[in-house]
């Protein structure tokens, strides 16, 4: 669990609630501002929280003009002058001189050798900077001349209302790191959770003994829980793993999962491409898309062969008909016609069929398979898809592999119409597939080939769901692509995340309420990341402000490959600040990045682009501020890769929204599939890589232009 920033940063203005959010709107946008009454009787040190300026009508300032009343006599005060630029100097105005002057207190600045102000009464009411301003002033010899004006820059107004600043309460998830246990101490006792909010009792719980009993007051949300277990079971660490049950000493860990290729054989995979080949004499061959999975499926099972004797390798193909191969040591299974439009037909059929062999058994009868594969007809790749997670559902950590070219046009999952019901109940289709898989335990990657529309945006939702690959592939590279496909092993399943915050924050951009957010993930590689914004309530900041520190707690429930039952839990306490600035060396420009990039691939899933936008230009204009201010190379680094991985699709989402609201207006539903459905596969694939977007993606060392050779003369 890693935080963009050091400490919780609470500022009422950049972290609005849900609950006012839109009031807060209203009033950027309809009603004029409204400037504070004074607050009076109050007593401030330098430390404590101030109340905001008393402003012109109108003005903006750099800097804040606050009220300083002195605790030892509350009549002695001071008001910072408005400065007089060209643009306040219109609007603000200076009261009219006093008869009885006050004494002032001194202000320790830059400015400090300035000339005392001049004095203003208590009663002193915001209608009353709209008087004029004198331009006798020195004809009072009372009043001293005026204070000279700061020479701060104007600020600059956005030319967007939408415009929003960028949340830096942040965390980042490595679940691949985190459902390791290998080396960690794990203890076979159950947690101890909180009756009311189901946090987990750690070593930063406050615990006291009342005769006989533990009394555990929830340092989340106040109740008190009765601890029935000695001292001695209470978690001492704030890193704790949970396992149920002993392994097994019979168990051998072998990986024995099911490895299924789902390969398109429709008349489209006929069409060639010109490879070079490198040999004596260079010249170029013209291959088909259908060699080119062939090459690259042979390649795999060779290096299987060698590297995972023990995995096990099913062979699916499909045009309009499905074929299922198996290990291609018995009689092939052909679907056809009504079947494929038949769903729990088609489950039933994956379920029953054999399990197969290992490849070191199967490889010869496999190549033969594969070596017969011929392009003919459509394109039956819904059903072909639910045959294969099916019979991948037999083992947990199993992996299906679908390469295509084309659109699905026969039986279930039909993708050429885009009528609203029809695309619907395929959308409906993909989405139903990928639960099935990712519940199982199986991971769906999807390779397309280069150059085609294969309706990417549905069909990646198998892969989106289970965890696994969406690309667009060369087909010179497709080797490459699937051997780094079969390395994306499964190292936990039925994972379920649980972050748990104080009652007085809320979760962003989430649907679900209170102060705990929970997650199913699913299955988990080794690079798996999640990330999560948080915020305070405006109606709590006040009381925030007495708490010197937040606790914070993560749950990862998961299974093991091993077959047990596991639970991570992890407690923090953050400190907390109302001034960012203070804490910009410490932060995570990372955990910022990988954040904006997996919500804007979100927003834009759920039709929200024009937030998704504002998302990833408000990240940019503050990660652009730390890096200029920090001048550290590899976080230079770190933002060139981000700003060619996630800042410049803003502009394909923005083109694929207002195509999405051309189609709205032909009479269609105004929904999130609106812009959805219209994305190209090239667009489609950036947003789903967004999605799951990792840190390493961002960590690789930035390409250099290469050199220009000038020829010598």
């Amino acid at each position: 669990m890693e935080f963009a920033y050091s400490h919780i940063v609470y500022n009422s203005q950049n972290t609005p609630s849900p609950n006012c959010r839109n009031r807060e709107r209203e009033q950027r946008h309809d009603r004029p501002a409204v400037i504070p009454d004074p607050v009076e009787n109050q007593t401030y040190s330098s430390t404590s929280f101030r109340p905001p300026p008393i402003q012109a009508r109108g003005s903006i300032h750099q800097y804040d003009n606050r009220f300083l009343k002195s605790p030892s006599n509350e009549e002695n005060c001071l008001y910072a002058t408005v400065p007089k630029s060209s643009h306040s100097r219109s609007q603000a105005k200076l009261p009219k001189p006093l008869a009885k002057t006050r004494k002032s207190i001194p202000i320790d600045d830059e400015d400090s050798q300035a000339p005392p102000l001049p004095p203003r009464p208590s009663s002193l009411t915001t209608h009353q900077l709209d008087a004029t301003v004198p331009g006798t002033l020195n004809s009072h010899p009372q009043i001293p001349p005026p204070r000279p004006k700061r020479a701060f820059p104007a600020p600059k107004r956005s030319s967007s209302p939408m415009t929003k600043k960028a949340n830096i309460n942040v965390v980042s998830v490595n679940l691949g790191k985190l459902v390791d246990i290998n080396d960690e101490g794990a203890q076979t006792v159950k947690a101890i959770y909180c009756q009311n909010c189901s946090a987990a009792l750690s070593s930063i719980s406050r615990i006291h003994q009342k005769y006989a009993d533990i009394i555990w007051p929830c340092e989340f949300c106040k109740k008190h829980n009765v601890v029935t277990r000695s001292f001695s079971t209470i978690p001492n660490s704030q890193d704790v793993m949970y396992v149920s049950g002993s392994l097994n000493e019979d168990y051998m860990n072998v990986d024995d999962s099911l490895v299924v290729f789902c390969v398109d054989i429709s008349g489209s995979m006929c069409a060639t491409n010109e490879i070079e080949v490198a040999d004596e004499g260079s010249r170029t061959v013209h291959i088909s898309r259908l060699q080119s999975v062939q090459e690259a499926i042979l390649r795999s099972l060779n290096h299987m062969t060698q590297t995972s004797p023990q995995k096990r390798v099913a062979l699916v193909t499909f045009n309009d008909e499905v074929t299922i191969y198996g290990d291609g040591l018995c009689e092939p299974t052909r679907l056809s016609d009504y079947q494929l439009l038949d769903s729990d037909y088609l489950k039933t059929r994956g379920r029953e069929y054999p399990v197969p062999r290992c490849i070191a058994e199967s490889l010869h009868a496999l190549n033969y398979r594969v070596h017969g594969m011929r392009e003919q007809g459509a394109t039956a790749l819904g059903p072909a898809a639910l045959v294969s997670v099916s019979i991948a559902s037999k083992k947990p950590g199993s992996k299906v592999i679908i390469c295509t070219d084309g659109r699905a046009n026969t039986g279930l999952g039909y993708l050429e119409s885009m009528e609203e019901d029809v695309y619907k109940c395929s959308s409906r289709f993909y989405t139903h597939v990928g639960e099935q898989a990712a519940l199982s335990g199986v991971i769906v990657s999807v390779l397309t080939i280069e150059g085609t529309d294969c309706r990417l945006a549905e069909l990646g939702k198998l892969a989106d769901q289970t965890g696994g690959r969406v690309n667009i592939v060369d087909p010179i590279n497709l080797p490459k692509e699937i051997q780094a496909t079969l390395e994306d092993d499964v190292i936990a399943t039925d994972t379920t995340v649980t972050f748990v915050v104080p009652e007085q924050m809320y979760f962003e951009y989430e649907e679900q309420a209170g102060n705990k957010f929970v997650k199913r993930v699913g299955n988990v590689t080794k690079d798996t990341e999640l990330t999560f914004e948080f915020g305070i309530k405006e109606s709590h900041i006040q009381k925030i402000q007495e708490i010197e520190k937040l606790p914070f707690q993560l749950q990862v429930s998961f299974t093991t490959p091993e077959n047990r039952q596991a639970c991570r839990v992890i407690s923090q306490e953050k400190h907390i600040t109302n001034n960012s600035s203070l804490v910009e060396d410490s932060v995570n420009i990372t955990v910022l990045g990988i954040h904006a990039a997996q919500l804007s691939g979100r927003l834009t899933m759920e039709g929200r682009v024009k937030e998704a936008c504002r998302e990833v230009e408000a990240q940019k204009e503050l990660i652009q501020k730390i890096v200029e201010k920090k001048q550290n190379r590899e976080e230079e680094d770190i933002y060139q890769n981000w700003l060619r991985s996630v800042a410049v699709v803003c502009e394909d989402l923005t083109h694929s929204e207002e195509v999405g609201n051309t189609a709205k207006t032909k009479h269609e539903t105004e929904n999130s599939d609106s812009v959805f459905k219209v994305l190209s596969d090239e667009v489609a694939n950036v947003v789903y890589r967004l999605k799951n977007a990792k840190s390493k993606m961002l960590k690789k060392p930035v390409p250099k232009p290469k050199p220009t050779l000038v020829p010598m003369l």
